[in-house]
């Protein structure tokens, strides 16, 4: 893993970037009009779709491209071109939306500076995660599985994702965004909620640590 702590922070920056440092303090991403969605693909991409309200007193959209794409450029000559990819930066009625293709979970994680992982259950115990938690059934709460049961279970994706607030810039945030499954949510940890037909996962209202969701 590459050691990429001293560049900027990426999407969290980003988005404090977009709003002008302060709007978003002690609140999360994806306030009332604003959204934040990320997509994992059959094949490992994620695609991350950030819309937020944008303080032009304090920055124009020329920067704001300049500073993602600034930002996308130096990342991929540490990790590999191709890594990030920028697809839009776009503003209109004082909303700026972007959006950014990474060719796996690993990059957008260490772009962001984030935990972000999505694998399998053996896959994520080579990468050091702790596997033993309980999860819970999303069809029945009471039927639940921990460490054994999670490593037997090969055939599923294994997604793990920090949902701590964060300081950045003086400033508290989470990653309060929508993630779109490539299949869908069986078990859950408690700080994880599941819509549409559990092909969608967010974290619970002041949930803490890592999120985990096993689908399929």
């Amino acid at each position: 893993m590459k050691n990429i702590l001293n560049r900027t922070p990426g999407w969290m920056y980003m988005i404090l970037m977009i709003t002008g440092m302060l709007a978003l303090a002690s609140c999360g991403f994806g306030s009332e009009g604003e959204t934040t969605t990320i997509s994992i693909e059959k094949d490992g991409i994620v695609r991350s779709h950030i819309e937020e309200s944008f303080a032009q007193s304090y920055y124009d959209k020329d920067e704001l491209q300049q500073m993602i794409l600034r930002e996308a450029a130096d990342y991929n000559r540490e990790a590999g071109s191709g890594c990030v990819t920028v697809e839009k930066v776009e503003v209109e009625n004082q909303i700026a939306t972007v959006e950014m293709t990474y060719q796996k979970a690993l990059d957008f994680a260490e772009f962001n500076h984030i935990v972000f992982f999505n694998g399998t259950p053996g896959e994520a115990k080579d990468a050091g995660f702790d596997l033993n938690v309980v999860l819970s059934s999303v069809k029945d709460s009471l039927e639940t599985i921990g460490q054994a049961d999670i490593l037997s279970m090969e055939d599923y994706r294994l997604l793990i994702m920090d949902v701590s607030k964060k300081e950045i810039q003086g400033e508290t945030i989470t990653l309060d965004a929508t993630v779109i499954l490539n299949g869908k949510a069986q078990f859950i940890s408690e700080n994880v909620t599941v819509s549409d037909n559990c092909k969608k996962v967010n974290r619970t209202e002041d949930a803490e640590g890592l999120a985990y969701i096993l689908y399929k």
